[in-house]
């Protein structure tokens, strides 16, 4: 009997456990429907708050997209994304960038000028047009976008700058000057002085330029640029002393600087410091210096100094470097003849002929050379034609007297065309008679000695006329 009835508490106690469970279940989803129906009401509702917020991740996810695109370099991709896109102020700002990034110039251009049309107080757009503009060398539209830059912010120096440097590069200095010196005093003065000093130089005006370019190294001690520049100046000018002063202050500081350890030397070299020249010119070599000016230089430093054959291998390689520099030609085909390389003299000669005009100066003297190094070489007519051409660009009375009796020489001598030397020893004889007469009385000695030349010349003219004569004879029996 107690065992029925503790059966049947279990019973009970069960029960009792199912019917709270039913009780909470129902309570729960009471809740459940409660919540539901109220986000049912809210989305019904409330519509463009969803919507919103959906596009929101929308555009999000666009953006995301571009940028990992840009920061991973696939500017190409980029574009093409965008242009499936709705277009967005940013977004097509963003491609402009990227046409840029591909040197797509004329495509950026076009966005980035409808851009700054449609917002024209946007910094960034018009910016990257001017960026933009500069790159295809549109100068000056690149200075009107920042003149309309500095319109919408006139304190900003850099945009002062860019617009400074815009008109250097398109040559109009005056309008340079102008906008550097409008910049605050504050902004790397030393780089506007430097700018400033390079507008002057262009403008040719030298001593302005020399001021700025002073005042920039004295912003600077560093300023190697404006250094060389304003010793170059000095140089150009012809101021040695000058030039050798600044450069040696430079080389104080800084004895590596190959261009200003060139200047120094050539300084020297123009002071006629040729022993100088030549030790500082070798130090540039040394330094791993071999251009134009150091060759050219040093070989000709060592030919003025009487060292001929150190001279002949740097002028060589200054011909080399530079086949259009007839200094260096003339002086190499002297060096030569000096040396015995009439061959390689007669070369540098021929050469520099073909290069002159005929109304310059030294083509006396090169014919002469030429003449002369021919001579030596065994081409005789082509001496004789020659020292013919260097006569017809002298009327000098000595000159014409000297190459008169070469050439009679030669002829008598070499080519043994005696009718022809007789015709050039009678001219020489005209240009010895001329000479005498252009003494004065008290250069007594001077003139006893032309007319006794005259005398034996004359017996000398007799001899030969006299022999030709009977030659032609003979010929003709």
């Amino acid at each position: 009997m107690i065992k029925k009835q503790a059966n049947h508490l279990q019973i009970l106690r069960k029960l009792r456990n199912f019917a709270k469970k039913i009780n909470e279940n129902q309570n729960i989803m009471k809740y459940l429907s409660a919540e539901f129906i109220l986000i049912c009401v809210l989305f019904f509702l409330c519509p463009p708050f969803v919507w919103a917020h959906d596009s929101e991740l929308q555009e999000q996810t666009k953006t995301d997209t571009v940028q990992m695109y840009v920061r991973n370099a696939q500017y190409k991709q980029a574009v093409e994304y965008i242009s499936q896109l709705e277009p967005t102020k940013d977004l097509l700002y963003q491609k402009a960038l990227c046409y840029r990034s591909l040197n797509d110039y004329s495509s950026a251009i076009e966005i980035l000028d409808s851009l700054t049309e449609e917002y024209p107080d946007d910094v960034p757009s018009k910016l990257q047009l001017a960026l933009c503009y500069e790159s295809v060398s549109q100068y000056m539209k690149s200075v009107d976008c920042y003149t309309q830059l500095l319109s919408i912010d006139s304190t900003n120096t850099y945009f002062e700058v860019r617009k400074a440097d815009l008109f250097f590069r398109s040559e109009k200095y005056v309008s340079a000057l102008d906008a550097y010196s409008r910049v605050d005093t504050t902004y790397n003065p030393n780089y506007i002085a430097r700018c400033m000093a390079m507008c002057y130089e262009k403008l040719i005006q030298p001593d302005s330029a020399k001021v700025y370019y002073d005042k920039a190294w004295e912003l600077n001690g560093q300023d190697a640029y404006s250094a060389n520049s304003l010793v170059k100046i000095y140089i150009k000018n012809e101021d040695y002393p000058a030039a050798y002063t600044y450069s040696e202050k430079f080389i104080e500081n800084d004895s590596t600087n190959t261009t200003m350890n060139a200047l120094n030397a050539y300084a020297y070299y123009n002071m006629n410091y040729y022993d100088i020249a030549i030790e500082r010119f070798e130090k540039c070599l040394q330094r791993g210096d071999s251009s134009l000016i150091v060759n050219r230089s040093l070989g000709l430093s060592y030919y003025l100094a009487g060292k001929d054959s150190l001279a002949r291998p740097f002028l060589q390689q200054a011909y080399l470097q530079d086949t259009t520099n007839n200094n260096v030609l003339f002086n190499l085909g002297k060096v030569n003849y000096d040396l015995g390389y009439y061959s390689d003299a007669v070369d540098c000669f021929g050469k520099m002929a073909e290069n002159l005009v005929p109304s310059d100066v030294l083509l006396f003297t090169l014919y002469k050379s030429l003449a002369m190094a021919q001579e030596k070489n065994g081409a005789f007519n082509e001496a004789l034609f020659n020292y013919q051409k260097a006569l017809g660009n002298t009327m000098d009375n000595t000159d014409r007297m000297e190459l008169f009796f070469s050439m009679a020489l030669l002829s008598d001598k070499e080519t043994k065309n005696y009718q022809q030397t007789i015709a050039f020893y009678k001219e020489y004889r005209l240009c010895l008679f001329n000479y005498q007469n252009s003494l004065k009385d008290e250069q007594k000695d001077e003139i006893a000695e032309v007319e006794s030349k005259l005398t034996a010349l004359d017996e000398y003219i007799k001899q030969l006329t006299e022999y030709t004569v009977k030659i032609t004879n003979q010929l003709l029996k």
